[in-house]
């Protein structure tokens, strides 16, 4: 019996929002079409190799294309897994397959819908409504017992979901009643230039009403040297169902020490940025047989990102999810993909540093994190590295730091909340005075991957807020210090016991009379920041002030410290310059009684000028 069921709600904003919006691309119907009747073979196939029963066995894996002149009429059939009366209730009238609700939240943060979107998120079958009147959809389930049934729908608020008499084969068909405006896809020619565009590249045979069309070899088992850039961009974009090209692309075409013929592809851009999970990513196939759609195990977790194919003959055609992971197989081809990648992405920093800086700002994020997670890679990826630096607006490597630098041994950074307020730094003022370049981190991340490195071609990373950092050797490093200036620092430090770990004499300084360092082996202070927003507990390490002698300040601030009896503006006013020196780092660790202080210097000033 016939029943009558209303589309979910997300399905029928969508309904609305696609018909709506992509009338200017109205013929990527058949492309998502076509599509979801590769999907319906290749899962077929996979129930076939796992050994399954199969209804109709003998059929030949296809696609049909017939159109109908009279009935105005398009029909796509398959020959493939089929759907239960269940599965195509749940596949067509609700979000639990369709990928609605992420395409839903991804709309909200976008201002436009794309065609590129339709296909990202699955939820392409819908597309239909832009040229049909009504669609009917009939299908029959792989499973022995099953029995075909009709979906038909003229893309409103309700759907009629049917049984089927007499005999179906096993797939499915989906009929489209034209609109009128809708008409020239009736075409013969049309229809074939669409397929030509969109699908020219599907595993399985296609005919347009009965005649096979023209398709292309499955491009990752061609010889490398007979492709073109066009050729590779084409294939990218029959893969992740968008009209988007890639970054970049690697063509692995080997026989040993494991049999792999793959294309890697770097994407333009990262959808985790949008907060979507990205649904594509590497295939893994037997001799164009898929084996997998998404095989997380080919590469490290820090290439998550990467999409394309994999094709190994030494692959087991039945190999299982539970056993891939640990695949000796599997494990080779991650091993040889990681490690032409890696030399891959080199080659792509040497030669074309225009297109790898995109690259870095969408994916350097994912090449951190393998540093940080210590995989056997991390100086390979140290030296892909880009960091800003004190000296030009353009990112460099490390390597080109040391290139850039008299001090061989060291690589010199500095960690803020941002470029403009780390550049006015005090601790940047002996660098700038010799002309030694230093690295500018900005992302806390960072901090943490300098760490895992360690060291760089020998050379040790520093942290320029840290004590003992000096461009000065020898004597010059080594500074007299005064009788009274020993007076003044004890002095110092017995006020502001409670707020610093010592007082010193600066070498650093230039310009600025003080500025606060962090003691040896510290955290930068944006690190400690972060740690204490995570542990209320936690507590920072005291700092160290430090003071230039040759500033007039301190000139004068010696001189009112140890001569004056006033000791609450002794007080005030030395910690209203630890105030000063936190601020120079762009925080107050306690502001209201900074105000409070500022406040009480003020007081004291216009009472000075009463007198």
């Amino acid at each position: 019996m016939a029943r009558r069921i209303k589309f979910k709600s997300e399905v029928g904003r969508l309904l609305d929002i696609v018909i709506h919006s992509l009338y200017k691309h109205r013929d990527i119907f058949l492309r998502e079409l076509i599509s979801n009747s590769v999907d319906a073979l290749n899962k077929l196939k996979f129930k076939q190799l796992q050994g399954e029963e199969i209804a109709d066995g003998e059929l030949e894996h296809r696609i049909d294309i017939k159109v109908d002149q009279n009935e105005k009429t398009i029909e796509i059939i398959d020959t493939g897994i089929g759907m239960t009366e269940d599965e195509i209730i749940e596949n067509l009238g609700t979000i639990a397959h369709s990928g609605t609700k992420k395409f839903l939240e991804l709309l909200d943060k976008k201002d436009n819908v794309t065609e590129e979107l339709i296909g990202q998120f699955g939820v392409g079958f819908y597309s239909v409504f832009m040229v049909a009147e009504k669609v009917e959809v009939v299908s029959k389930s792989y499973l022995k017992d099953a029995y075909p049934v009709k979906w038909i729908s003229e893309g409103k608020e309700r759907f009629t979901v049917d049984t089927v008499e007499g005999e179906v084969k096993r797939g499915t068909s989906v009929k489209i009643y034209l609109k009128e405006d809708a008409l020239e896809f009736l075409s013969e020619s049309r229809i074939e230039a669409i397929v030509d565009r969109y699908s020219k590249f599907v595993p399985y045979p296609i005919y347009l009403n009965g005649r096979k069309l023209k398709q292309v070899k499955p491009l990752w088992l061609e010889n490398p040297n007979s492709l073109k850039k066009e050729d590779y961009e084409e294939f990218y974009k029959y893969l992740t169902k968008s009209e988007l090209k890639p970054l970049s692309y690697l063509h692995i075409y080997s026989d040993a020490p494991v049999d792999l013929k793959s294309i890697i592809y770097i994407p333009p851009f990262s959808l985790v940025k949008f907060g979507i999970e990205d649904d594509t990513g590497i295939r893994l196939y037997n001799r164009k047989v898929l084996i997998d759609e998404k095989t997380e195990e080919l590469v490290p977790d820090y290439l998550r990102f990467l999409k394309g194919v994999v094709d190994s003959e030494d692959i087991q055609l039945n190999i299982s999810r539970e056993t891939i992971q640990n695949d000796p197989v599997v494990l080779r081809l991650k091993k040889t993909i990681t490690s032409k990648f890696i030399k891959h992405l080199k080659d792509f920093l040497k030669k074309d540093r225009a297109n790898y800086n995109l690259f870095f700002d969408e994916f350097g994020v994912y090449l951190k994190e393998g540093i940080v997670k210590d995989y056997p890679e991390k100086q390979d990826l140290a030296e892909l590295l880009l960091f800003e630096y004190t000296d030009g607006n353009e990112k460099i490597t490390l390597s080109e730091y040391l290139e850039k630098t008299d001090y061989k041994d060291s690589i010199y950074y500095i960690v803020g909340e941002d470029r403009k307020t780390i550049e006015k730094s005090p601790y940047l003022e002996q660098f700038y005075q010799k002309g030694v370049p230093v690295l500018i981190l900005t992302q806390v991340l960072d901090e943490t991957v300098i760490e895992h490195i360690g060291k760089f071609k020998e050379a040790e990373f520093k942290l320029i807020t840290r004590e003992d950092i000096t461009l000065e050797k020898g004597e010059k490093a080594e500074k007299t210090i005064e009788e009274e200036d020993k007076k003044f620092l004890e002095k110092v430090k017995e006020i502001l016991k409670d707020r610093i770990f010592d007082a010193v004499i600066s070498t650093r300084l230039v310009k600025s009379p003080y500025c606060l360092v962090s003691q040896k082996n510290s955290p930068s202070s944006q690190m400690e920041r972060m740690m204490n927003a995570l542990n209320k507990f936690y507590v920072p390490s005291k700092k160290i002030l430090e003071f230039n002698p040759s500033h007039p300040v301190y000139k004068n601030l010696k001189r009112f410290i140890l001569n004056s009896n006033d000791k609450e503006l002794k007080e005030t006013l030395l910690n209203s310059i630890v105030d000063a020196a936190e601020l120079s780092e762009g925080f107050l660790s306690d502001i209201p009684s900074s105000v409070e202080r500022y406040n009480q210097l003020i007081e004291r000033f216009l009472e000075l000028d009463k007198k």
